[in-house]
């Protein structure tokens, strides 16, 4: 467990030298700072929840935001390891190609929001959108290897899974807000 966690924490810290680990039954989670939460599988569970930061363990659970996906998901779709891979490669070329120009970080961000794969689960008809965001998250935490990865959803969250490890993002909000108009005070 000591490796994989520690090679977990290695990880994330390439990307925030402030991350955080949230360990939970028999899962290590993080948070990248593109906002996709990550997931490696612990080969013994772990006691209640806890979050502790990836530098040294020391405890943080005040430090903690969000919330985690859904244990429960169902596999809408499988994809070839290579199709991933060549996905973010694809775009690490587009960016390489666009360095130096102004709205630089504009860029990084409409890559990033890029919809890379989109479909209907042949199950149920589930429909599902994987972002350049999971894309990346799956390559640059190293859990594209050369197994299948799996499309998942739970809910309002889309996966990428691998028996490496897993990436979740949740879809935006449907809630509407409506200004309220020609009202006085809001009556």
């Amino acid at each position: 467990m000591a490796n994989d966690l520690t090679l977990f924490a290695q990880r994330l810290l390439k990307f925030d030298p402030a991350a955080l680990i949230r360990l939970r039954a028999s899962q290590a989670w993080g948070q990248l700072p593109w906002g996709v939460l990550v997931t490696i599988d612990l080969p013994s569970a772990v006691e209640g929840d806890r979050v502790v930061t990836a530098a040294d363990a020391t405890p943080s659970d005040a430090k903690w935001r969000g919330t985690l996906p859904p244990a429960a998901s169902s596999t809408v779709e499988t994809l070839p390891a290579a199709l991933v891979l060549n996905a973010a490669k694809a775009a690490a070329e587009t960016l390489r190609e666009l360095t130096g120009r102004a709205g630089e970080r504009a860029i990084r961000d409409a890559l990033l929001d890029h919809e890379v794969i989109t479909g209907e689960s042949d199950v149920d008809g589930t429909p599902f959108v994987v972002s350049q965001r999971l894309v990346q998250a799956m390559v640059r935490m190293g859990f594209v290897g050369s197994a299948e990865v799996e499309i998942r959803r739970a809910g309002p969250w889309t996966g990428l899974v691998t028996p490496a490890g897993q990436a979740w993002l949740r879809s935006a909000s449907q809630l509407t807000v409506r200004p309220i108009v020609n009202h006085l005070n809001g009556r």
